[in-house]
């Protein structure tokens, strides 16, 4: 938990009974509820926005015990980087239970053979919703390739038991049989999110390992595990969790999936060398609380966390998994061949007893995806000083680890006598916010994540400033802040007013901010041969002073009319007439404004043009007021 001191920890009870508080409507009926609950805790653990046409609520009756579904589109873009992408796209198919639990095995497998049911079209009586998105998921299933998944995921306010979980993995087995391959399970509950916080108690969890290990000092075992002692490491240690994930909780960046050269080499070598994994791989680092000889080479250590490797095991998970537990009582001479070689590869692996020595442990065992030092920097430093700023400057709680936000609301409840903070936002929604308004990226912020990144493109061009420019901080967080409030006060989003506002407002904050920059260079005490964001950031900010806030109005409403007017089909100059929109995304609005083209004018011609005329529209009526507001 983010700002309080260790001896006041919250418990698990504390963060679900606020999360559920400030998460869950109480005016709502049981049905509504349930539906709340999954879209916020599925949108939690994904890091994904509810608003995309791609996160389909199936509520009511006839939804197939589907209630939640997600399509995560593979981020195919390079960055620049001349990288290749082998991620694929996964289907999250959630069955929800809010209010009560599972009830047994044989409410598992009556649900999750419900949803089997439905994905081999044996449901009858499917809602309109559900049998639309049927439609894409056999699609989806006819044109899959070997890297893309369906993930059946049971969410819960409470976790299930171990029992439950043993059977999931013959639901996951059945689904594999029947449905697809790579068809998985997972569950996920308020307690994955609360264990996902660093600084909490987490309880202890003992896995066993096989290696050949020697102790090069106290607390530093250097040794070899065999790729499948290490995926049955893997495997138990997720079991006992329910969430593979949380190993990697301490590593300075989460599992980019196949994405890159690199793990495209580890994957390659897994498929085609496995006996030689350990000639090309520089290995793993475990840091752990305790371990001990238990006999052998059996080895018992609590508490782990894979600080280094995350990639690479990460993908011996993977592909092992995809081919030791397919399912199938035959035999295939080329597998048996594989599973020989597989046998007889290893990983060079470290387990440390030391956490106090983390950030250098994982500072300088992080190469394979060169973890540069701003990254650290940006981690450890950067983020926890732009909290405390918000803090100290704005008297915003800036969350910067999943869940921060409940669980400083319930420790606020547990001390009265603390001054509480006057708003909570998300660090990354931030930064988003900022890359679509500020540097120009709208659609990129819609449908992705991995550029707004520490180490990536967004992110780098948001922290790097020209010389004489002031650093990004704090002030530049809390401008963003100011622009999100103005378009979560229209009502942007899923249930939005006017369809013209349920998927644009990533492309509000652009044309918004693009406005303003027009007023800046119109304006000669202003001008400067290209607005800098520094100038952009003062500029919001004595705009939402309270006597400025008239001018911020005319210029929010300004942009909202662009978009309303932009977005309505049938007009003149509207999204429908676009040869981009028709041509390359196929009249598909969530495609079009998910482009990482988006507001160019190769791509979003007659956006362009609609600006340049609002722009000179406001320049004749409104300018002066606006650029007398920020002088």
């Amino acid at each position: 938990m983010q700002s309080a001191d260790p001896k006041d920890k919250l418990t698990y009870k504390q963060f679900r009974e606020e999360w559920l508080e400030k998460n869950i409507d109480s005016e709502l009926p049981p049905l509504g509820k349930g539906i709340q609950f999954a879209a916020k805790l599925v949108s939690q653990w994904l890091d994904v926005i509810t608003d995309d046409d791609d996160f389909v609520i199936c509520d009511g009756s006839g939804d197939g015990g589907i209630d939640i579904a997600y399509l995560q589109r593979a981020d195919s873009s390079s960055e620049g980087k001349g990288t290749e992408t082998t991620e694929g796209d996964t289907w999250y198919l959630v069955q929800s239970k809010y209010g009560t639990s599972f009830t047994g095995r044989d409410t598992i497998l009556q649900e999750g053979h419900k949803i089997l049911r439905t994905l081999e079209g044996s449901s009858h009586n499917l809602s309109s919703v559900s049998r639309h998105l049927l439609e894409k998921l056999n699609q989806f299933r006819q044109q899959a390739s070997d890297a893309d998944r369906i993930v059946l995921v049971f969410a819960t306010v409470n976790p299930i038991t171990q029992q439950d979980r043993k059977e999931l993995e013959r639901i996951k087995t059945n689904g594999r049989e029947d449905i697809s391959p790579k068809f998985e399970v997972e569950d996920i509950s308020l307690r994955t999110i609360w264990e996902a916080q660093d600084e909490i108690e987490q309880r202890k969890r003992s896995v066993t390992l096989h290696g050949q290990f020697v102790e090069q000092r106290s607390g530093l075992l250097v040794g070899t595990v065999p790729l499948t002692r290490l995926f049955e490491f893997l495997d138990s240690y997720r079991k006992k969790t329910g969430n593979l994930d949380q190993i990697y909780e301490r590593n300075v960046r989460k599992f980019l999936g196949k994405r890159g050269r690199i793990n495209k080499g580890i994957a390659k070598t897994l498929n085609e060398n496995p006996e030689k994994f350990g000639l090309y791989n520089n290995g793993i680092t475990i840091v752990v609380s305790r371990y001990e000889k238990a006999s052998g080479d059996v080895y018992k250590v609590d508490d782990p966390y894979i600080v280094n490797g995350c990639q690479t095991t990460k993908t011996i998970w993977e592909v092992l998994d995809g081919k030791l537990n397919a399912g199938g009582t035959g035999s295939d001479e080329s597998t048996d061949s594989w599973i020989e070689q597989v046998r007889r590869g290893g990983v060079v692996t470290k387990i440390v007893r030391d956490e106090a020595d983390l950030r250098n442990i994982t500072e300088f065992t992080n190469l394979q995806n060169a973890v540069r030092q701003q990254d650290f920097t940006a981690l450890e430093t950067r983020f926890k000083d732009w909290a405390k700023a918000m803090k100290k400057d704005y008297n915003i709680f800036l969350e910067i680890q999943r869940g921060g936000t409940e669980s400083r609301k319930a420790w606020e409840k547990q001390h009265p006598e603390e001054e509480p903070f006057d708003d909570y936002v998300n660090a990354f929604d931030l930064i988003k916010v900022y890359g679509a308004g500020w540097l120009g990226f709208p659609g990129i912020a819609f449908s992705k994540n991995s550029p707004f990144l520490p180490g990536e493109r967004v992110y780098e061009k948001m922290v790097s400033r020209e010389s004489g420019e002031p650093r990004f901080g704090a002030q530049d967080l809390y401008a963003a802040y100011k622009i999100k409030c103005a378009a979560d006060e229209i009502g942007f989003g899923r249930n939005a007013k006017l369809p013209s506002r349920r998927l644009s407002r990533f492309l509000f904050y652009h044309l918004l901010m693009r406005m303003l920059h027009n007023v800046i260079q119109l304006t000669p005490e202003l001008r400067q041969p290209s607005a800098p964001p520094s100038a952009l950031t003062d500029a919001v900010i004595k705009l939402t002073n309270p006597e400025s806030e008239a001018q911020l109005d005319v210029l929010v409403e300004s942009a909202v009319q662009l978009i309303d007017k932009y977005l309505s089909i049938g007009g003149d100059s509207s999204v429908d007439k676009e040869d981009s929109f028709i041509k390359k995304h196929n009249s598909d609005i969530n495609s079009f404004l998910k482009a990482d083209d988006l507001g160019e004018e190769n791509h979003s011609t007659l956006l362009v043009q609609a600006l340049a005329i609002q722009n000179a529209a406001f320049g004749m009526t409104h300018k002066d007021s606006v650029a007398q507001a920020i002088l």
